[in-house]
């Protein structure tokens, strides 16, 4: 018996009482339970397809998708396949969440900031946009900008700026570089990429050199000198070898007897509307995430900043700001999430995204299998997001930078 006891012991502890022992078997005996909920979940799907003759199957994404697209970054065509549609409309909401992302987090930051102002005026300003636009539904915002835009004169009568903007209630259309030769503008991108790895490489040296001697080296500002350089340099030297620009600039004009806008980059009603409500909404939530980060620092953190002369703002950037992104990336992981998934309400204004062209290809193709196409493609751009959120978060707490 006393053998048996000293079987079921470890490190001298009984396995029924030893706290690493119980956790790995809680662990394994919920992760068990977990795949067999999954597998009865599916299991049970699968039979009710097959019992009430659903079509399901992925052999529809070789067809034609014969439909045109409202709007696309991609080239396309009604010929192309549904495989292809897919990706262009992915495409759509993979840009609107980037750019919606990036704008979203410098705004959120300027109220959060402004949250906190010593101003009166500024701060009770940035609470009122934080109060209004998180607790106004989403979907409301996005009705009241698509209208906005609806209510602006056509395209004829639209209104022109510069002779170069165009402002009607299609949308907005600006000049846009335009590759003249498509390998010689991926050429030169290319080497505008090695540009920008080289201007971060001389910034770090340059940051680190001025925190090991106490001298100003102006990193930053050498740093943009070298990708601009890069880019310069090369730009002169594929102008020279090939005889032309590797890029040129598309103007917007009207055409034909409706007077359309054609040329350059037109941004359409239902982009620009999606964009600012996704903006304004999500940039609500991270002002409150900013306002919170920042003040979980310690003020002895800001007094001994400005004893050594810092301005509030050099305090803000340097020292406060820093230390508050340990609290401020976790919850801002959450609202990029958050943004990228409220996209899928493009449809409601009429813009093609993911969700919208998806659930027009419903009418052609099996339902389920596009359905399960779209939980797949927006699970795929979430773990991006988590996976970049978090290997950043490591970065700053190991650099505490």
């Amino acid at each position: 018996m006393a053998q048996m006891t000293g079987l079921l012991t470890y490190q001298g502890i009984p396995v029924w009482r030893h706290a690493r022992i119980l956790r790995w078997v809680t662990q394994i005996v919920s992760g068990f339970l977990a795949v067999v909920l999954v597998a009865w979940f599916f299991l049970n799907i699968g039979g009710a397809i097959q019992d009430r003759n659903i079509p399901y199957g992925f052999s529809f994404l070789d067809r034609e998708y014969q439909t045109p697209i409202g709007h696309h970054f991609l080239p396309y065509e009604s010929s192309d396949s549904f495989l292809y549609a897919l990706g262009v409309a992915a495409t759509n909401t993979v840009v609107v969440s980037i750019i919606g992302v990036i704008l979203a987090t410098a705004l959120g930051i300027v109220i959060g900031v402004a949250r906190l102002s010593g101003n009166w005026i500024v701060s009770k300003l940035a609470l009122a946009y934080v109060e209004f636009f998180r607790n106004v539904p989403l979907l409301v915002q996005l009705f009241f900008w698509f209208y906005i835009f609806l209510a602006l004169p056509p395209e004829r009568d639209g209104f022109v700026f510069f002779d170069r903007l165009y402002v009607n209630n299609a949308g907005i259309s600006t000049p846009w570089p335009v590759p003249s030769d498509l390998s010689m503008g991926l050429v030169w991108l290319g080497l505008v990429l090695i540009g920008v790895i080289a201007g971060v490489f001389v910034h770090r040296m340059l940051l680190k050199r001025e925190t090991m001697t106490g001298k100003a080296s102006y990193p930053l500002v050498y740093g943009v000198i070298t990708v601009v350089g890069v880019g310069a340099v090369t730009w002169i030297a594929l102008m020279v070898a090939g005889g032309e620009s590797p890029f040129v600039i598309s103007q917007p004009a009207p055409h034909g007897t409706f007077g359309r806008v054609a040329g350059g980059f037109t941004a359409p009603a239902g982009l620009l509307a999606l964009l600012i409500g996704l903006v304004m909404y999500t940039a609500s939530f991270i002002a409150e995430i900013v306002r919170a980060g920042i003040t979980s620092v310690g003020k002895g953190q800001t007094e001994a900043a400005r004893a050594l002369g810092l301005s509030n703002m050099a305090a803000l950037r340097h020292v406060t700001f820093p230390q508050a992104l340990r609290v401020i990336i976790p919850p801002l992981i959450s609202q990029f999430l958050n943004l990228t998934k409220n996209s899928s309400l493009a449809g409601a204004i009429g813009y093609s995204d993911l969700t919208n062209v998806a659930k027009t290809m419903t009418q052609t193709a099996p339902a389920v299998s596009i359905f399960v196409l779209i939980m797949l493609s927006y699970l795929a751009m979430s773990l991006a997001y988590s996976l970049a959120g978090n290997l950043y978060n490591r970065y700053v707490r190991i650099t505490g930078a």
